[in-house]
């Protein structure tokens, strides 16, 4: 299936479960107690980022903190600080609540696994977000630079896939970045 649609599904898919339920929408509240996986690193820069470190350098990076897949959401959005606009509701897809974290610059995807809640997809919107060195706004040649030949590529899509997450560069009608995808592969 071509990236394209497939990214343009995904995007659909997300805008279909943010309207198929009533939505809960405040302040996030701050998991507590028990937390022993920090998800997210800031301050010096000896700082290793912890959480998924599998993922290599599949992470952002906004204002000093990185951000990885698999990792619960209390500590990341506490090291993040400001005031996301935070939903909750139940899920279309799996019996579970789908929590999101939107920061304008890039929304945190969130699901119950395990009984805690944990970051499934990133999507950066933004050129504040660092993800590797590649930022929204550059060409898909300066993503190619950075990160090497992808896993799949066509005009307006490049993916990579790294121990099982998929980083996808989606391009507008310019060909600039628009929007940047974190997520676990899925089976075609």
């Amino acid at each position: 299936m071509n990236r394209k649609i497939m990214a343009a599904a995904f995007i659909s898919f997300a805008l279909l479960m943010t309207s198929c339920s009533t939505n809960k929408t405040s302040t996030p509240e701050m998991v507590s107690g028990g937390q022993t996986k920090v998800a997210a690193t800031q301050g010096s820069p000896d700082a290793k980022p912890a959480g998924n470190a599998d993922a290599g350098s599949f992470h952002i990076t906004y204002n000093g903190v990185d951000v990885f897949l698999d990792t619960e959401t209390g500590p990341v959005v506490k090291a993040l600080g400001g005031n996301p606009v935070y939903t909750e509701k139940p899920s279309c897809a799996y019996v579970g609540i789908d929590y999101t974290y939107d920061y304008g610059a890039f929304v945190l995807y969130a699901q119950s696994k395990d009984g805690k809640e944990v970051i499934n997809t990133i999507e950066v919107r933004s050129d504040a977000v660092d993800v590797g060195g590649a930022k929204v706004g550059q060409k898909l040649d300066d993503v190619r630079k950075i990160y090497g030949t992808p896993s799949e590529d066509d005009e307006t899509v490049i993916t990579y896939i790294k121990n099982g997450i998929e980083l996808q560069f989606i391009t507008d009608d310019s060909g600039k970045i628009a929007l940047i995808l974190y997520t676990h592969v899925t089976a075609d």
